[in-house]
């Protein structure tokens, strides 16, 4: 009561930008699944993006399948600005460690019951193809996205396959 005068309700006027910004206030949530997918998500807290294990169903907006897709969505620094990362920087390091030896294994559907499309590259033909992941276990050689097969496997792989260690 007094001297300024009432603020205007801008709630259902605030620009995208907020949006963006509330989603990126959400804390990492695996949800209840358990696929243990690497993932991005933003620390408001710290104000980096950062790994952790998404479970595959649920959870919320706040993931990220890259480093730089997590930055370009919520990072108060420019991206733009600065020079970009090589192609497989912000991606996140196969589980075993070695990027091309996944890239021989057959694809796994693992021990789940969930139906998720899913990439693997094939060796024999130089290429990646679908199948049908079951949510949790398998193995590195397991894609979300065509670009995330290729940019690990079509650019590693040699063009003679190494035979797999018995």
């Amino acid at each position: 009561p007094g001297f300024w005068p009432k603020p205007l309700p801008l709630q259902d006027k605030l620009p995208a930008a907020t949006a963006v910004d509330r989603k990126c206030t959400q804390p990492a949530d695996s949800g209840p699944c358990k696929a243990m997918m690497p993932m991005w998500w933003f620390n408001a807290r710290t104000g980096r993006c950062e790994v952790f294990y998404y479970g595959g169903c649920l959870g919320n907006e706040n993931k990220y399948e890259t480093k730089r897709q997590c930055e370009m969505t919520c990072s108060p620094q420019k991206p733009g600005l600065w020079p970009s990362p090589l192609p497989l920087q912000d991606k996140l390091p196969a589980p075993s460690g070695v990027v091309a030896g996944v890239c021989y294994l057959p694809p796994q559907s693992g021990p789940c019951m969930a139906s998720m499309p899913r990439f693997y590259y094939d060796a024999r033909v130089g290429q990646c193809r679908t199948f049908v992941y079951g949510g949790c276990g398998g193995n590195g050689n397991n894609f979300e996205t065509l670009r995330q097969c290729m940019d690990t496997c079509a650019v590693s792989a040699p063009w003679e396959p190494v035979p797999l260690p018995r």
